[in-house]
C-alpha cells in the first residue's frame, strides 16, 4: 500500500479520535458567542433541552425519529415514544417528528437559555410520507427535507399500489429512471439514471454494494417486495461514499426494520400470462432478538407469441428467493444485524420448437439461463465500539447459460467491508470517517475475461456536514481508493443546501463531484458479447473512465391548508473522459472495445410534483425529464443509443369510502436513437414516442386482508417484433437488441394480501 495512502488514512482517523476532539484549548468550531480567551458562553446563548412524548390516538408511537430543524442530529424516541434532545440552541425552533406509517409533524416551540421545553404531540396515520427518513445521501439517518443531497423515495405502499413481480418494473415509475432491456429473447436489463448507462449505477441493499457486473442484470429482479421498507434513489455523483460504481447515482433497497414488520404477510397473485407468484414473510421474535424469514416463488411456463415471430414475447421463468434477517437490540439500539438471501432462477426464451434437450444445440434456437446467487449482509456495533460501526457483505453469483449454441459460464465473488465512525462536533458539525475494502473475483469463459479478474481495492473516506446556520449547510467529502494498476485515486464531493425561508419550505441544493471507474467490457455490453456472430476484440490497456458531475435541485412546498404540494426542479450535467465504447462500425465482423477519443455528455432538466389530498382520499404525483445524451469524437456529435429524449411518469390514487382504492399509473417515453442495420433488414433509426398505462383496484376487506385486480398496458401498445432476421437465428444478421418498448400487450393480474400486525 502506498505511503501516501497510509498517511492520509492515519491522519483522518487521528483527527476523528476522541482524544483530539476533546483536547484542551478552544474548540476549532466554537460559537461566536464564546468570550475570546476565556471559553465562557454568553448567558443568552446557553443551550437548553427539549423533552416530550409522541402518541397517536392515545397510544405511544415507538421509535419515532426526532430532530430540531437546522440540526444535523436525528435522534430516536424510545419504545414508549419519549425523547430527550439536549444541546439545543435557545430561541424559536421547530421540531420535526416522523415514524413509519405516520405523517411528518412539525411543532414550533420556544426555548429559553439553559431551559427545558416540554413538547407533546399527536401523529396522524398517512398513506404517503411527505418527509421520510433517508440514509443514502449522507450514510446516516436524516429527514429528507434536511438532507443536503436530494434523495427520491419509493415506499412500500407505492409498491403495493402498483403491484409488479420485480423491482425493475417498480422503479419505472420514478422520474429520471429508465429500465433498458438489452436482449429481446432472455430479457436482461439495466437501470439508467438521467440517461447514463447501467454500469454507472450502484445497486445497494441496506447500503451494501453487493451487486456487480452480471449480478446487477439479474440480482435486482430477485428481490422479494415483501422484504422491502423503501427504495432510496440518489441521482448524481456518489463515489465519495459508495465507490466507483456510483458515478451516475445509487439505488439503495432498504429492508424492513423488524420492530415494525408484521407477524406474517402473504401475497398470492396470478397473471393472465400464466405466471403465478407467492410472496410470504414471517416475523417471530422477542423484545431484544428479532428474526424474520421471507420468500418469493414465481412460476411462468407458458409460451406466448403475440407478434408472430416464433419467439417467446415473455421468457419462461421459474424463480425462488428466500431471505432471512436477524436483529439484536438489547437496549433499543441495534448492536448486531445479519441478513442472508438465496436466489435461484431458471430462465428461458426462444423459438416454439425448443425443448430442454436442445440446450446448446445449433439446430433449434433457445436461450437458457440457470442462476444461483447467495448474499450475506451484516453489521456490528456493540457498546465497546462506541461511535464505530462495522458493515460487511459477501455475494456469490454463479451462472450457467447458453445463448443459442454459445455457452456462457460465469462465477462472481464480491467481498465488502466498511468500518465507519460518526460523531458530532458541537451542535453544528456531523462527521463521518471510514475505511473500506472491496475484493472482486470474476471468472467466465468469454474473451472479455481471458484471465480471472481478481481485484482488491482498499479505500478511506471522510465527510463533514456543517450547519452554518439553520438556513444554510455545507457538506464536503473526500474518498481515496488504491487501485493496483492506477495508484491512489481521489473522489471529492461538495454539497450545498440553502433554505432561505424560516419555515423551511423553500430549498436549494447543489451537489458536485468526480468519479473514476476501471472498465469491464463484459459488464458494458453483455448482450453484444454473447449474442450474434461478431468476434470480440478488447483494446490494449484500456484507460479507466473519469467523470465530473454537477446537479442542482430546487424544492418548494406549496401550502394548500392541510394538503401541501411538493414541487421539485432538477438540473444535471455529467461529462466523461475515456468512456468505454463498443465500436460496431470499425469492422462488420467485429465488436471492438476501446476508449472514446473525445467526450461523452449527459445533461438535462426534470420537473416533478406530488400532493396528498387526504380529506378527499386523493393522492397524485407526476414528473417529466428532458435529457440530451451524446458523444463527441473527431468533432462529430452523435446521440447515445437507447437514451430517450424525454420520459414522463404519473401516479394517481383515489380511496372511496367503502375501502376501495383505485390507482392509475403510467409513463410516456420519447424517441430514442436505435441501432441501424444493413439491407434488407433496415429498421427505423429512431423509435417513436409511446405511452403505457396501468390501472389497479384494491379492496380493503378488513383484518389485514386486501384483494386487488390490475390491468397492465391498458391500451395494448406494443412495438412489434424486436428481432432482426428471426427466421435465421444462427445467421450473421440475427440481432436481439432492437427493443425500445413493450413487446407483449395488455394483461391482467389478480391477487390477495393477508397481513397480521406486530
Amino acid at each position: 500500500m502506498p505511503r501516501t495512502y497510509i498517511a492520509v488514512a492515519a491522519l483522518i482517523l487521528l483527527c476523528a479520535s476522541p482524544s483530539v476532539l476533546s483536547g484542551a484549548g478552544a474548540h476549532p468550531f466554537s460559537s461566536p458567542d464564546t468570550v475570546a480567551g476565556r471559553g465562557e458562553i454568553h448567558p443568552d446563548s446557553i443551550p437548553g433541552t427539549v423533552v416530550g412524548q409522541i402518541q397517536s390516538e392515545g397510544n405511544p408511537v415507538p421509535y419515532a425519529s426526532v430532530s430540531v430543524r437546522g440540526s444535523v442530529r436525528v435522534l430516536e424516541a424510545n419504545g414508549e415514544g419519549r425523547f430527550i434532545i439536549d444541546d439545543v440552541a435557545p430561541g424559536e425552533q421547530v421540531l420535526l417528528v416522523t415514524a413509519m406509517g405516520y405523517e411528518t409533524k412539525e411543532i414550533p416551540f420556544e426555548l429559553s437559555p439553559g431551559g427545558v421545553a416540554e413538547v407533546s404531540l399527536e401523529l396522524a396515520t398517512a398513506a404517503i410520507e411527505m418527509n421520510p427518513i433517508v440514509v443514502t445521501g449522507t450514510m446516516r439517518e436524516t429527514f429528507i427535507s434536511e438532507s443536503p443531497v436530494k434523495v427520491d423515495v419509493v415506499n412500500v405502499r407505492y409498491l403495493q399500489r402498483n403491484t409488479t413481480n420485480n423491482l425493475m418494473e417498480a422503479i419505472e415509475g420514478v422520474n429520471g429512471l429508465y429500465t433498458q432491456v438489452d436482449c429481446a429473447v432472455c430479457y436482461t436489463n439495466n437501470i439508467r439514471i438521467n440517461g447514463m448507462e447501467g454500469p454507472y449505477t450502484a445497486v445497494l441493499i441496506d447500503g451494501m454494494p453487493i451487486m456487480s457486473s452480471l449480478a446487477t442484470v439479474y440480482g435486482l429482479n430477485g428481490i422479494n417486495p415483501s422484504m422491502i421498507e423503501q427504495i432510496e434513489i440518489l441521482k448524481g455523483p456518489s463515489s465519495t461514499l459508495y465507490g466507483s460504481e456510483a458515478m451516475g447515482g445509487v439505488v439503495n433497497v432498504i429492508t424492513k426494520d423488524l420492530r415494525f414488520a408484521p407477524r406474517y404477510a402473504v401475497d398470492l397473485r396470478g397473471l393472465s400470462t400464466g405466471e403465478r407468484v407467492v410472496d410470504f414473510a414471517l416475523n417471530p421474535g422477542t423484545s431484544a432478538l428479532r428474526g424474520s424469514v421471507s420468500g418469493s416463488v414465481q412460476f411462468m411456463d407458458k409460451f406466448l407469441d403475440e407478434n408472430g415471430d416464433n419467439f417467446s414475447d415473455i421468457p419462461k421463468n421459474n424463480t425462488a428467493t428466500f431471505f432471512g434477517k436477524l436483529s439484536y437490540r438489547p437496549d433499543g439500539e441495534e448492536v448486531f444485524g445479519l441478513a442472508a438471501k438465496y436466489y435461484y432462477e431458471d430462465r428461458w426464451g426462444g423459438t416454439s420448437e425448443w425443448r430442454s434437450e436442445d440446450r446448446g444445440s445449433g439446430d433449434i434456437y433457445g436461450e437458457s439461463i440457470y442462476t444461483n446467487r447467495v448474499e450475506l449482509i451484516g453489521s456490528l456495533k456493540p457498546a465497546w465500539m462506541k461511535d464505530w460501526k462495522l458493515d460487511f457483505s459477501y455475494a456469490w453469483h454463479d451462472q450457467d447459460a447458453v445463448y443459442g449454441d454459445t455457452p456462457y459460464m460465469g462465477e462472481f465473488h464480491t467481498y465488502f467491508a466498511n468500518l465507519t465512525r460518526t460523531g458530532s462536533l458541537g451542535t453544528n458539525h456531523n462527521y463521518l470517517v471510514g475505511l473500506t475494502a472491496r475484493h472482486l473475483v470474476h471468472d467466465d469463459n468469454t474473451v472479455a475475461t481471458e484471465q480471472s479478474y481478481n481485484r482488491f481495492i482498499p479505500g478511506v473516506f471522510a465527510q463533514d456536514e456543517f450547519a452554518v446556520s439553520p438556513e444554510f449547510s455545507v457538506m464536503g467529502g473526500m474518498r481515496l481508493d488504491n487501485h493496483e494498476n492506477h495508484g491512489v485515486i481521489a473522489s471529492p464531493r461538495l454539497s450545498l443546501k440553502l433554505s432561505p425561508t424560516k419555515d423551511g419550505k423553500t430549498t436549494f441544493r447543489i451537489n458536485g463531484g468526480t468519479g473514476f471507474r476501471v472498465v469491464n467490457a463484459f459488464s458494458e455490453d453483455f448482450a453484444g458479447i454473447v449474442h450474434g456472430a461478431r468476434d470480440v476484440v478488447i483494446g490494449d490497456e484500456l484507460d479507466p473512465e473519469k467523470s465530473w458531475s454537477i446537479t442542482g435541485n430546487f424544492n418548494q412546498v406549496l401550502d394548500f391548508g392541510d394538503n401541501p404540494m411538493m414541487v421539485d426542479v432538477d438540473l444535471f450535467y455529467t461529462r466523461f473522459q475515456n468512456q468505454l465504447v463498443a465500436d460496431y462500425d470499425m469492422d462488420p465482423d467485429l465488436i471492438v472495445f476501446r476508449n472514446l477519443d473525445g467526450k461523452s455528455v449527459t445533461r438535462g432538466v426534470s420537473l416533478s410534483f406530488n400532493q396528498n389530498l387526504s380529506h378527499f382520499g386523493l393522492l397524485y404525483s407526476a414528473g417529466i425529464t428532458f435529457q440530451d445524451v451524446y458523444t463527441v469524437e473527431s468533432g462529430f456529435k452523435e446521440d447515445l443509443e437507447f437514451a430517450p429524449d424525454f420520459k414522463g411518469v404519473w401516479s394517481v390514487g383515489y380511496t372511496l369510502p367503502m375501502g376501495l382504492t383505485l390507482d392509475y399509473t403510467g409513463n410516456v417515453v420519447g424517441p430514442k436513437k436505435m441501432p441501424e442495420y444493413d439491407a434488407p433488414f433496415e429498421r427505423d433509426p429512431e423509435s417513436p414516442t409511446y405511452t403505457v398505462h396501468n390501472l389497479q383496484g384494491t379492496m380493503d376487506l378488513g383484518s389485514g386482508r386486501e384483494f386487488y385486480l390490475s390491468v397492465k398496458n391498458l391500451f395494448n401498445w406494443t412495438q412489434g417484433s424486436p428481432l432482426v432476421d428471426p427466421s435465421n437465428p444462427f445467421g450473421d444478421n440475427f440481432d436481439t437488441a432492437y427493443i425500445y418498448g413493450p413487446v407483449y400487450g395488455r394483461y391482467f393480474m389478480a391477487g390477495v394480501r393477508l397481513t397480521a400486525g406486530r
